[in-house]
């Protein structure tokens, strides 16, 4: 590094090998960096960034979502690394700067809750969003239209995957194509620069200006110490807080240690007996019949999820082998059955569909010229598709706050022989599981937000738990009726109840 500075490889964590090689790529124009806590991301990047202004004479721009809180903690983050590596002496520490004195480079901190802070990127060679998923839509589009004029600029973007609905992922990593690079650096100067094999993984898009890295706190050698143990520093009681967390609080486990994407309960969530360490699982369609629970809402997309009965050992498992959000311009009765045709062809899917839903979705339309409701239309697409659907769509909706007891209680305790199972890959539908809220009574809480691109007022979460509502109620009715007429003081029963 430089001409006079000499470092120990082992005061390095491998994802600063990761960001360096990506770092000197022209090729690479996105470097993305997620994972849990303790995973020393920040760290890492404040380091790399160092090597290339030392190294390679480049400016750095530092964004964070609110001006107020740089000086405590990326900002604080970049000195802490200086002094690691013994840079303060070269240095220039000013307000909302740090300055490399005998080259004029430096790092620039800016919040983007100044409307002028975007303006003025062309200067910089590199833009790192500190906590990026604090940042608006909006923001990020402003940014690259604002990068440009000099070659090898690049965004880097570091984040915790506290939800799986994060536009981050939704409306831009999710819509890319990924491609598995190894974890190990054969370029870098220590043979321990791979990443952790069962947590951590790198990635990169198929147009290849991309790279996209997860850490986690085993990536990190002052957390579990280096691997030669001649480094780094094991800290016990970090760890030991982490295994807490693996008992008593998995979710919380899941997303900071294992930096999966999830969302952190608050105790006030409508299934709180839904556990994601539990219920979800790895699941594929089988050869057998498929059951799809609708709700009607567009906005923000048309649900449909994909259910089968899947018998083990005795219990049948309720299992939701897929989820369809139907958004714009997909989100309409036809669109949305065209898009489950497609994927019932997919898996080659022969038997019978069996439809379920809000039963207010079966009012004959004002609007339709035909004056079909919501379902004729679905069913209708399905059968000219060539499947045999039975409409079992029920006469009214279950007893609000009952019908959610009893899921609670399925989830729990198994009820009749029955347990509930979703699909892993089934994001969408496990982020409103584990998001949506109890409101007073029991039922679901549903607060608006407005599009502000659309000016359209929508639920943004509740339709995945309606859609399983009426599913499990109206496919299992009889069970619901007796669990309806034993009573809350009964409501735990064996298969033979």
């Amino acid at each position: 590094m430089g001409d006079s500075l000499v470092y120990n490889t082992r005061m390095f964590n491998p994802l600063f090998w990761h960001l360096v090689d990506a770092l000197e790529d022209e090729k690479i124009r996105y470097i993305y960096v997620e994972g849990g806590s303790s995973a020393a991301k920040t760290f890492s990047i404040c380091q790399a960034l160092y090597y290339m202004m030392f190294s390679r004479g480049c400016n750095v721009m530092t964004f964070r979502r609110y001006g107020a809180h740089i000086k405590d903690s990326v900002y604080s983050s970049f000195r802490k690394s200086a002094e690691s590596m013994e840079l303060k002496r070269y240095l220039q520490f000013i307000e909302f700067m740090i300055r490399y004195q005998a080259r004029e480079h430096r790092v620039r901190f800016r919040g983007l809750d100044d409307e002028e802070a975007i303006k003025g990127m062309e200067d910089f060679d590199f833009v790192y969003n500190n906590e990026w998923n604090q940042f608006t839509e909006d923001q990020w589009s402003q940014q690259r239209k604002r990068l440009r004029g000099k070659p090898n600029q690049k965004f880097l973007c570091d984040w915790n995957p506290i939800s799986s609905q994060m536009w981050q992922y939704t409306e831009w990593l999710d819509k890319d194509e990924w491609l598995d690079l190894p974890l190990k650096l054969k370029s870098a100067p220590t043979k321990h620069s791979s990443l952790n094999a069962e947590f951590a993984f790198k990635k990169i898009n198929k147009r290849g200006d991309s790279i996209w890295i997860k850490v986690t706190y085993r990536d990190n050698w002052w957390i579990v110490g280096h691997p030669t143990k001649k480094g780094g520093y094991v800290d016990v009681h970090t760890l030991a807080d982490f295994e807490y967390d693996r008992i008593h609080k998995p979710n919380m486990y899941r997303v900071y240690a294992n930096g999966e994407r999830g969302i952190i309960r608050t105790g006030g969530e409508l299934f709180k007996q839904f556990d994601e360490t539990k219920h979800v699982r790895p699941v594929k369609a089988v050869k057998s019949t498929m059951h799809l629970s609708l709700d009607e809402n567009v906005n923000p997309y048309v649900t449909v999820g994909c259910w089968q009965l899947i018998p083990n050992n005795g219990i049948t498992k309720i299992t939701q082998v897929h989820e369809i959000p139907c958004r714009t311009p997909d989100n309409n009765a036809p669109k949305a059955a065209k898009k489950t045709a497609s994927w019932l062809r997919s898996i080659n899917h022969t038997d019978v569909v069996f439809v379920y839903g809000d039963p207010s979705g079966s009012r004959r339309s004002t609007v339709d010229k035909n004056s079909k409701s919501f379902y004729d239309k679905f069913i209708e697409v399905l059968e000219e598709e060539g499947y045999r659907v039975v409409n079992r769509v029920a006469k009214a909706a279950p007893e609000t706050a009952l019908s959610y007891a009893f899921i609670n209680d399925l989830y729990e305790f198994g009820l009749f022989g029955y347990t509930i199972e979703i699909g892993d890959h089934c994001k969408v539908s496990i982020d409103d599981y584990t998001t949506v809220q109890e409101d007073k009574n029991g039922g679901m809480l549903k607060p608006k937000i407005k599009d502000p691109k659309t000016g359209v007022t929508y639920e943004p979460h509740g339709h995945f738990s309606d859609q399983k509502k009426y599913f499990i109620c109206k496919l299992l009715a009889a069970e619901f009726t007796r669990y309806k007429a034993k009573g809350k003081k009964l409501r735990v029963f064996s298969s033979s109840s």
